[in-house]
């Protein structure tokens, strides 16, 4: 039987970004794991998956002006999509803030990255809108850096390799341990060999939680 999207990225979110990433390893592939330094602006406990909504911009110095661009990707972000803000070279400037990730959550947005900043940390800590992003800081996008495209294939920061490229709809995954980008035309398969893994997994760890040495697990179960 044929999964939606958002099944898929449930059952993704479920097996956690660790899985995934072996998934990928075992499948010869290099895990596209985002960069490590991305961190959870509500703490522990972070974790959220849907399709990526894309957004990119880049550094440009101007008139104190707004960002329609901005605004309007926001304004089109679907329910159960995660917001994946690529900035690009931005430095030292917030995507958004208060407002705007106000208008993400009423979207129905499920979970933000952001490979850049963002500001007014107090409160999106209280919006219930997870978050990882790369930085905070005071200093607003206005006149510094803008929205170029949505919806179109990005580059944002890796951790095996420099640059991971996202396509929309790609799923997006994090966790504790992370965030990590799964292909669509990969999504179905990576989720059924992730849940067949966390499968194992469960049962190595509650073997050695009963005793079992490590050298035994590892005859019962393969690689642990």
């Amino acid at each position: 039987m044929a999964h939606s999207a958002q099944d898929t990225a449930e059952a993704l979110r479920r097996s956690g970004t660790a899985v995934i990433s072996d998934v990928f390893d075992n499948l010869g592939l290099t895990p596209p794991t985002l960069a490590n330094d991305l961190w959870p602006t509500r703490g522990p406990g972070t974790s959220f998956a849907g399709p990526a909504y894309t957004v990119e911009g880049t550094s440009r110095l101007g008139p104190n002006r707004g960002d329609r661009e901005k605004l309007q990707a926001i304004d089109d972000m679907p329910a159960g999509s995660v917001a994946l803000w690529a900035g690009g070279d931005i430095l030292g400037v917030c995507c958004f803030g208060d407002l705007l990730a106000s208008a993400m959550k009423c979207r129905g947005v499920t979970g933000v990255i952001v490979d850049g900043g963002v500001r007014d940390l107090a409160y999106l800590r209280s919006l219930e809108l997870p978050m990882l992003v790369r930085y905070r800081t005071p200093s607003q996008a206005i006149g510094r850096w803008k929205v170029t495209a949505a919806q179109v294939p990005v580059r944002v920061r890796g951790a095996l390799a420099d640059w991971v490229t996202v396509y929309p709809g790609d799923l997006l995954v994090a966790d504790d341990d992370g965030a990590i980008a799964v292909p669509a035309s990969l999504a179905g398969r990576v989720a059924e060999l992730a849940a067949a893994w966390e499968a194992k997994d469960q049962g190595a760890r509650r073997d050695i939680l009963g005793g079992v040495k490590l050298l035994e697990a590892l005859a019962r179960h393969g690689a642990l």
